[in-house]
């Protein structure tokens, strides 16, 4: 067998039917190196073990110690055989040239976001697709990333995507190069999550800013941020209702490792109200004046 050179590291915690979509589409990624996919079983309680199993496709089983994200994604990484980490969570779709747009956009000093948009209907599609068919689960992720779905299945942007598309494409002032860090779809290669220390484990249990927080010690390496397209995918959305008092605990302290501008303004950002040129304009005029955005 090949030695892998792409391993995609995906952290998983009772989402079964959902991860079950996911390794559906990365059963079928075309125009990739070797590729092997290492999932974190970070306490599963439900029947995540037989989907795995039943997965079209072979894959590695890592336990997690049931630290967070950071901690499950470290424990993936670690045990990696490939050169190159593509991040991907449990509950995403991706497009059969997925891999190969996140190896084509690699490099030393980059690391790659492939773009999320949110499925508020997924319970409804998961609904629909129980019992599917590959081809019929193929074809409907194909039309929701193609936008001919439906109006009972619309993608929608989340206010950090729209804001790091739009400094990536030059369409929004880049007040934050090293924004775009989204453990969700990302990608850097093994010497570089490596010389950078991973992500913080320090984030614990809480949801938000692990990643983020990750994105900014890379681009102080050196690292810039890469966005593409081709290698987008589409996240189940579920409800979380602390979601946002977990980000604030993590958000204070992101702010008190990061006392910057384009970190502090992040609550204009985001959050269910998040706006991209409200938080670009209170980074500009926090810069201007040297006040501390409110």
């Amino acid at each position: 067998m090949t030695a892998p050179h792409v391993s995609v590291v995906v952290p998983t915690r009772d989402k079964a039917p959902r991860l079950a979509l996911t390794l559906a589409c990365l059963a079928e990624q075309r125009d990739a190196p070797a590729t092997e996919v290492v999932l974190v079983d970070d306490g599963c309680t439900d029947d995540t073990r037989a989907v795995a199993a039943a997965a079209p496709l072979p894959v590695v089983v890592v336990r997690g110690a049931e630290r967070g994200r950071a901690a499950a994604r470290n424990a993936g990484a670690a045990a990696a055989a490939g050169e190159h980490l593509v991040f991907l969570d449990d509950d995403v779709l991706v497009g059969s040239g997925f891999v190969a747009a996140h190896v084509a956009a690699a490099g030393p000093d980059r690391f790659v976001h492939g773009g999320l948009r949110e499925l508020p209907s997924a319970e409804r599609l998961l609904a629909e697709l129980d019992g599917a068919s590959a081809q019929q689960v193929r074809e409907r992720r194909d039309a929701l990333l193609a936008g001919t779905a439906g109006r009972r299945h619309r993608l929608v942007a989340n206010a950090l995507e729209r804001a790091v598309a739009a400094m990536a494409d030059g369409t929004l002032p880049d007040v934050a190069p090293w924004l775009g860090c989204v453990g969700a779809n990302v990608s850097m290669s093994r010497g570089t999550w490596r010389a950078a220390g991973g992500f913080d484990e320090a984030y614990g249990l809480g949801w938000g800013c692990e990643d983020i927080e990750l994105g900014m010690r890379l681009h102080r390496m050196g690292v810039r941020r890469v966005v593409t397209a081709e290698a987008a995918g589409i996240h189940l959305s579920h409800r979380r209702p602390d979601r946002w008092q977990q980000h604030d605990r993590n958000f204070r302290r992101l702010r008190s490792s990061y006392p910057v501008p384009s970190v502090e303004a992040l609550p204009e950002l985001l959050g269910p109200t998040g706006d991209p040129r409200r938080y670009a304009a209170a980074v500009r005029e926090a810069e201007r004046t040297g006040a501390r955005p409110r």
